[in-house]
């Protein structure tokens, strides 16, 4: 029956007289279930922040409780922020002391470019013929297959993108003046390492054209008599004779012989030049010379202070080499990054962490502080929590374990020796000269007061560990309190339903009521009639 036509027969209200029945039934029940669940959510979420807190106290006291934290050193560079030349990086096996650091020399990889004149634009063919061009810087190596008619550009793209690449990077510099240079910079540090790029399969113009002419061989016009003085220190790569501290008599024959040839050659087919450059230089007949860096015809070199370079360091007057800026094996528990080369020896002061373990302990101080703070806001007068024994007993229990004095921890007893103090609400704060003071009596024994079986981090991790976890007693509360709102919300819904069920009861007694007093309107109504006619 719709809403409203309740009484229509009786000429009654029924409708308003049903709702203010229920209502005076289920209102008052249905406040006291809901505020039940209200004061249950209330507790859930302070239990929340309380179990936050506590987590992360715990995790401050974590940090407190490694040995690591007071065995670490402290390494001080004299230099100016913003003019760095160096950092370095300690662990607990550096030894505690001063000293003087040099930068000679910073490590560098190497560069490699085109003379000028050698390519004209980007899509210069390189090659007529399919090949392979061999990169090497060290122990580095990859390749790449070149095919017949790719253009300077593509041949750029090709080492860019290439998988095995080890740090080659390829660029095309155009000075504006219709010259276009090929670079490529090897990332490769240390000396010896200087990028080298082979074509796999170069020709030799000069042995071409001697073959062609059934010339004698540059060889047996440079061979040495044997009878000649054998300079025992020229050594390969050398350009010095230490016998004659002059050049090398042979390597000048050499020179000579072959600047003979090549003019030879020159006036017998002037008409050639021009072939003879092109071959030398684009690549139509000397495959991938034009870039290359080997071979007499090599279109690449490496600029003056381009080639690779260790990095050069001198320690308390000791020159170090090495590969890289890094140096992590020269001293000792040090890792010492070379940053910029240095015009004055600079100092280095390595000690003990300090500092770590004064930012530490304020970090631990802060933590528990705020801790107090959830404490007192979540059990004050009329807080959710309010009364609750699980913070009562841990806030207790923290308390006793900060102040508890501890034997066998040196010179240290209780944290309060290290400089922090507490008020009479139980707040921490932290005395920075008194540190300092502590620090300089017994840097040592602060290890064993703060960890161990004994120290204070682990006695209170292990008090923490009863109210963390999905076994402590935080979480068990907090399960407790969800299952209690879950079983208010069950109690109120079965109660509504009772109210329905209840309403549904009056309507169909009311509706009944109605029928028959509508009977009874029409019955009187009919007497009145047949009276009034009498």
């Amino acid at each position: 029956m719709s809403i409203g036509s309740l009484g229509i027969g009786s000429g009654m209200d029924l409708e308003s007289l049903v709702k203010e029945m229920v209502s005076a039934q289920k209102d008052a029940k249905v406040r006291l279930y809901q505020t039940q669940i209200n004061e249950y959510e209330a507790e859930l979420s302070a239990l929340g922040q309380v179990g936050s807190a506590i987590d992360n106290f715990k995790y401050s006291v974590q940090s407190l409780n490694d040995e690591d934290l007071f065995t670490g050193r402290d390494a001080k560079i004299a230099q100016k922020e913003g003019e760095e030349v160096m950092s370095i990086n300690t662990d607990n096996t550096a030894s505690n002391g001063s000293y003087s650091i040099d930068i000679n020399q910073i490590a560098k990889g190497s560069r490699v470019m085109s003379a000028p004149g050698v390519f004209s634009s980007a899509d210069d063919v390189i090659t007529k013929k399919n090949d392979t061009l061999i990169f090497k810087a060290g122990d580095n190596e990859f390749s790449i297959d070149v095919t017949a008619g790719t253009t300077l550009s593509e041949l750029r793209n090709l080492i860019n993108t290439s998988e095995d690449n080890f740090g080659v990077s390829a660029n095309l510099v155009d000075d504006g003046s219709g010259n276009l240079f090929f670079t490529a910079t090897s990332s490769i540090e240390g000396a010896g390492n200087t990028l080298r790029i082979i074509n796999s399969s170069p020709i030799d113009k000069t042995d071409e054209l001697l073959d062609d002419k059934e010339e004698t061989p540059i060889e047996d016009t440079l061979a040495v008599d044997e009878s000649e003085e054998i300079d025992e220190l020229d050594l390969a790569g050398d350009d010095v004779d230490f016998a004659n501290d002059g050049p090398i008599p042979e390597d000048d024959v050499k020179e000579a012989a072959e600047a003979a040839v090549k003019e030879t050659i020159a006036d017998e087919d002037d008409s050639s030049d021009e072939e003879n450059e092109s071959a030398a230089f684009n690549g139509s007949a000397t495959g991938l010379n034009s870039v290359s860096t080997e071979g007499m015809f090599a279109g690449l070199y490496t600029p003056l202070g381009e080639q690779a370079r260790d990095a050069v360091i001198t320690v308390d007057g000791i020159q170090i080499r090495n590969e890289t800026n890094t140096f992590d094996n020269a001293v000792a528990g040090l890792s010492i990054e070379a940053l910029a080369v240095t015009d004055k020896t600079t100092k280095v002061d390595v000690s003990f962490d300090q500092k770590t373990v004064q930012e530490t302990i304020k970090e631990f101080i802060g933590s528990y502080n705020d801790l107090l703070n959830t404490f007192q806001q979540s059990t004050g007068k009329n807080s959710a929590l309010s009364g609750n024994s699980m913070i009562r007993n841990l806030q207790s229990s923290l308390s006793s374990q900060l102040m508890a004095g501890r034997s066998d921890t040196g010179v240290f007893t209780s944290v309060f020796d290290l400089g922090v103090k507490m008020d009479n609400k139980g707040v921490l704060s932290f005395d920075s000269a008194k540190f300092d003071n502590a620090m300089k009596k017994g840097y040592s024994d602060v290890v064993s007061l703060m960890t161990g079986e004994k120290g204070l981090a682990q006695s209170l991790e292990d008090l923490l560990d009863n109210y963390t976890g999905s076994s402590g007693m935080t979480n068990s509360l907090r399960d407790s309190v969800s299952g209690s709102i879950d079983s208010t919300e069950l109690r109120l819904e079965a109660y509504e339903d009772r109210m329905a069920r209840y309403e549904e009861s009056l309507r169909d007694k009311f509706t009944g009521l109605d029928s028959r007093l509508a009977n009874m309107n029409a019955q009187g109504n009919y007497l009145n009639t047949v009276l009034s006619r009498l």
